[in-house]
């Protein structure tokens, strides 16, 4: 008697965590590689436990020859993990990067809080969020910038 109910209760519980499972799984997504320029930076939140999160705004190109587009870009990783080099921040060229595609971050342009020049050190400093990057294309205030985020290896 006790073992049966003991089998229908782990059946039971198989069946619950599977379904939870299932039901929030979200697909795997493979990195891709970008080619990136930083633009500017966005917000920088600092923990002494857990994420750091940088979020910039910046152009990527996933093919050699594509035409860039302006995204929203996480970089989010372990807070005894550095931040992104001041070099690829800076760089004029712009640098490689592995990112994914998260549409749960897409952002309106205008809800984007832009606070300083990729690579300033001033970044993780409250500052005036009035930074205005030198844009090829102005984008309209409700335009969506899609969501990509970095994949460091850990």
């Amino acid at each position: 008697m006790i073992r049966s109910l003991s089998i229908k209760l782990t059946t039971v519980a198989c069946v619950l965590a599977l379904s939870m499972t299932a039901t929030g799984k979200t697909p795997r997504v493979r990195p891709i590689k970008a080619h990136v320029h930083f633009l500017a930076t966005s917000t920088c939140v600092r923990g002494t436990r857990g994420m750091n999160e940088d979020v910039y705004l910046a152009e990527i190109a996933t093919q050699p020859d594509s035409d860039a587009k302006l995204v929203r870009l996480v970089d989010e990783y372990l807070n005894y993990r550095p931040a992104l080099l001041a070099e690829s921040l800076t760089s004029k060229e712009g640098t490689t990067l592995r990112i994914t595609r998260d549409t749960r971050c897409d952002l309106p342009y205008s809800r984007m809080l832009l606070r300083t020049a990729p690579g300033d050190p001033m970044a993780v400093i409250p500052v005036k969020l009035s930074y205005k990057p030198q844009l090829l294309r102005t984008p309209e205030p409700d335009e969506i910038l899609p969501c990509y985020r970095t994949a460091r290896t850990q």
